[in-house]
């Protein structure tokens, strides 16, 4: 399928500024742009990649998320700078003095898109399911020091947590994190269906023809006041990417989403059209199945790092438009190191030749898996490292399939090794707690174990000292790089294309379309 927090005890006032100030805030300007908001017509954007299924808690791929964002509420929102702020909760959610004791109020009056009441029981069963080891949620791992839920009054929500949990607030935004109803989600052991997509969010969906379009109606008494502006959006999908370009000039769309650096080069180029590139907070990268031969052997995973060419990478495949990166993205420049750090991180051809005769495996050979449509390079970074190895005398084959097809096998962890794009977040647990924790949810795509890069992971989640998460997530960092559970290849840019009439949208570098719900058409 991808962020800023902290809290307990006196670190209140720390929290208070990761978070953005966390105050209430009023929702974000409606107007990018002269003049007033109008009301009406149906947004037509335009991207490639179909929805896998519709079960908000289930599915990693962003194609799905986006949806989710439209027919789902949160307890919290990011803004535009990615600060965390309320949302269905209706104030900051207050934290007990211990860290352990986190307390959210709901808005009042909120509905679902069927008419029924929003209320405590429904947050309480959301992330019940959430937690629960049997729904296999993608957002689990987010909230494992959750010990309890209770739910005191229709419109109070308590989480008691074993330990305190720095990132907290800022998951409670998490695209799979959206609030279902308690009744239906009883009433129907699968949410994947279009039937049962019903939540509070902006738009509510009215039809779905698969691989064709999705068309979303406003939700009428959506509790932002005033929003949605707009009657409806309808998503397009196209074959791929360069299809958006033509959709945009013949005004076929109003909106895109842009995953390719070389559309977005020609749309930038495009008069009529306007294209907003921000560096992005998720990033390009090759999952190593440690639990395969011969990748069960360090040395094997560290020659393949040494053997790769990020920058000829990002060069042949974004046109220069990212930076090579390490477990944490460079965004959250608090915590990232340098990845000139990194001694991997030099292409040594020569290192990689020594380390494979140390390792003492044989020829290595190997297939990459990759999806055709998600990530938009991941094609092209097979054919670059498949080139790349052979002249360290590894032998590389490239198996493409659907996007659906390649995430039943990356859940299933049915790969050699897998191209992906991981989304991030304002605070560096994101990147790191469900993937190399021994007990995160996502632990089981690579396998990888190591003691010291687990506790350190785990003990900056539950600390509020800025200076010491710092150093535990350095500590973190230099471990997983050494140890290749990934090959960390690049941030890009998140990029989104509009036309001139499109007006009030908010481009968060995360890749979501929430701000949808104050967008209108200048038509």
């Amino acid at each position: 399928m991808r962020h800023r927090l902290f809290f307990s005890g006196g670190a209140i006032l720390a929290f208070a500024i990761v978070v953005g100030a966390c105050a209430p805030a009023a929702p974000a300007s409606p107007s990018t742009g002269t003049g007033q908001p109008k009301r009406g017509g149906t947004l037509v954007l335009a991207r490639s990649g179909e929805v896998t299924n519709l079960d908000p808690h289930k599915v990693p791929a962003f194609t799905s998320a986006r949806v989710f964002e439209l027919v789902y509420s949160y307890l919290m929102r990011l803004d535009e700078n990615l600060g965390v702020q309320p949302d269905l909760a209706e104030s900051v959610p207050t934290t007990s003095s211990d860290g352990k004791q986190v307390t959210v109020k709901l808005r009042k009056g909120v509905k679902f898109q069927n008419g029924d009441p929003l209320t405590s029981a429904d947050v309480k069963y959301t992330f019940d399911r959430i937690i629960d080891p049997k729904t296999a949620a993608v957002a689990r791992s987010f909230f494992t020091d959750v010990d309890t839920i209770t739910a005191p009054d229709d419109a109070t929500v308590i989480f008691n947590l074993k330990n305190p949990n720095a990132a907290l607030l800022a998951y409670m935004a998490h695209p799979n994190t959206g609030i279902v109803s308690k009744k239906i989600g009883e009433a129907n052991a699968d949410l994947s269906k279009k039937e049962t997509a019903i939540g509070s969010g902006p738009f509510k969906l009215a039809e779905w023809v698969p691989d064709n379009f999705m068309r979303f109606e406003a939700n009428k008494s959506y509790y932002v006041e005033g929003q949605p502006y707009l009657d409806g959006i309808r998503i397009n999908v196209v074959p791929d990417e360069t299809g958006l370009t033509a959709a945009l000039r013949t005004k076929a769309a109003d909106m895109a989403i842009v995953t390719d650096a070389r559309v977005a080069r020609t749309l930038r180029a495009e008069t009529g059209i306007t294209l907003s590139a921000k560096p992005s907070l998720s990033y390009n990268l090759l999952f190593v199945n440690t639990k395969r031969k011969p990748f069960d052997n360090v040395k094997v995973r560290q020659a393949i790092a040494y053997a790769i060419d990020r920058k000829a990478i990002i060069d042949a495949v974004a046109f220069g438009e990212g930076e090579v990166t390490g477990p944490i993205a460079p965004a959250l420049a608090n915590y990232a190191l340098p990845t000139a750090q990194y001694p991997l991180y030099t292409r040594d051809v020569a290192k990689a030749k020594q380390l494979l005769q140390e390792a003492n495996v044989g020829p290595v050979s190997f297939t990459i898996l990759t999806s055709t449509t998600e990530p938009a390079y991941g094609k092209d970074e097979a054919q670059l490292v498949q080139a790349q190895l052979a002249e360290a005398g590894i032998t590389v084959k490239i198996e493409t399939t659907e996007l659906t097809q390649y995430v039943d096998r990356w859940l299933k962890a049915d790969f050699d090794v897998a191209t992906g794009l991981n989304g991030g977040g304002p605070d560096p647990d994101f990147y790191v707690f469900r993937y190399f924790t021994d007990d995160g949810n996502l632990n089981f795509v690579t396998s990888y174990k190591n003691p010291t890069s687990s506790d350190a992971i785990k003990q900056a989640r539950a600390t509020t000292d800025t200076a010491k998460r710092k150093d535990l997530y350095t500590t973190a960092q230099k471990e997983l790089v050494n140890g290749v559970p990934f090959i960390w290849l690049f941030v890009g840019r998140d990029y989104n294309a509009s036309l001139p009439t499109t007006k009030g949208f908010i481009h968060l570098p995360t890749g979501s379309i929430i701000y949808l719900r104050q967008t209108w058409l200048d038509k």
